[in-house]
């Protein structure tokens, strides 16, 4: 009974020593300092460049180019020149034997090259995801364009003295372009070379895409051609539409709109709610907005809705809300009017 009641004492000893220790831990865990607590919805405004630019990819490809074709029906029995050289208006290309039959058979066509260029094949549909490409051979039967109004085109000749980069632009980009804007082509299979280039054509008429949607035509010529440039090679089209040397701007995501009204949220005062304020804004980019009135460079703002704050006067917002409504109209009545005169213009 003794020995029994030893080994409960020492039991309890060890279990006050064990609660001991972890509480002295829990003190000394209690007065560690704590990090700060970083609040990641809270920007401040800065004062630096802004640039709205336009990028879009394209395709290298002659300014002119001709698809040849034979004026009469029958068989090639010549091809004195391969695809990817360069032949002179008026060379032979081909010569085609009429005729299907013994009794057919007239005298041999020649084909003859109606430009200077680099002969290149004939691509039937560009759009399609596996284009139709074709260069002609000896032996085979053609259609001519006196027999047909689908003739059979024998290959393509590409003037590359003039190059232009071919682009298709969605209907919500393009009324940011205009004919004889500055761009900046860069080519992927050219890697450090650029070349200062033109818009020199924007078809008024959309059509559509392979997935549905409406684009434009758009043609950028290069201000100096480079010999290692082929027709197809992937090209980048640069432009700057509008900068700002020394813009006050705020993440767009601290931009809210209240009942039509640009609103943003200032950061709380000490015991205070964060007040809502009114802001008139400018330029916006894919990640910032620039802010015209309503905040100053440095001031604190949310970027996420406070559930509480203390808000602006209702009339001041419905004000803005009608001002902003305005000024919206009249953008889109701008863009009707660039969109009639490019209607009238052709």
């Amino acid at each position: 009974m003794k020995r029994l009641i030893r080994k409960s004492w020492k039991l309890v000893t060890i279990l006050t020593l064990v609660a001991a220790a972890g509480g002295l831990g829990f003190r000394q865990y209690q007065k560690k300092p704590k990090k700060p607590k970083l609040d990641l919805t809270i920007v401040a405004l800065t004062q630096g460049e802004m640039s709205l630019r336009f990028t879009e990819l394209g395709d290298i490809a002659a300014k002119d180019s001709v698809n040849i074709a034979s004026k009469v029906s029958g068989r090639i029995i010549e091809l004195p020149v391969h695809e990817g050289q360069a032949v002179r208006a008026g060379q032979t290309l081909a010569v085609i034997q009429p005729g299907r039959t013994e009794s057919e058979r007239f005298l041999p066509s020649t084909v003859t090259a109606p430009i200077d260029g680099v002969l290149i094949r004939y691509i039937k549909n560009p759009e399609a995801s596996s284009a139709d490409a074709r260069f002609a051979e000896i032996g085979d039967y053609v259609t001519g364009i006196f027999e047909s109004q689908s003739p059979t085109y024998l290959m393509t000749i590409a003037d590359m003295r003039r190059v232009v980069v071919k682009l298709k632009i969605n209907e919500m980009d393009i009324l940011k372009l205009r004919e004889g804007m500055s761009v900046l082509v860069k080519v992927d299979a050219l890697p450090g070379a650029e070349f200062p280039s033109t818009v020199s054509m924007i078809s008024p008429q959309a059509e559509k895409d392979n997935r549905g949607g409406k684009v434009f035509r758009v043609e950028v010529s290069l201000g100096r051609n480079d010999p290692r440039l082929r027709t197809g090679m992937t090209a980048r089209v640069d432009a700057t539409l509008e900068h700002r040397a020394h813009a006050l701007k705020m993440p767009l995501a601290a931009l809210f709109d209240e009942g039509g009204a640009s609103v943003a949220y200032l950061q709380a005062p000490p015991g205070g709610k964060p007040k809502q304020t009114l802001v008139k804004t400018g330029m916006r980019t894919e990640t910032d907005v620039e802010v015209l009135q309503g905040l100053k460079d440095g001031e604190k703002v949310l970027t996420e809705k406070p559930e509480a704050f203390d808000p602006a006067p209702p009339e001041a917002l419905k004000a803005a809300a009608g001002k902003k409504g305005k000024e919206g109209g009249r953008a889109l009545r701008r863009k009707a009017q660039q969109v009639r005169r490019a209607m009238t213009a052709i």
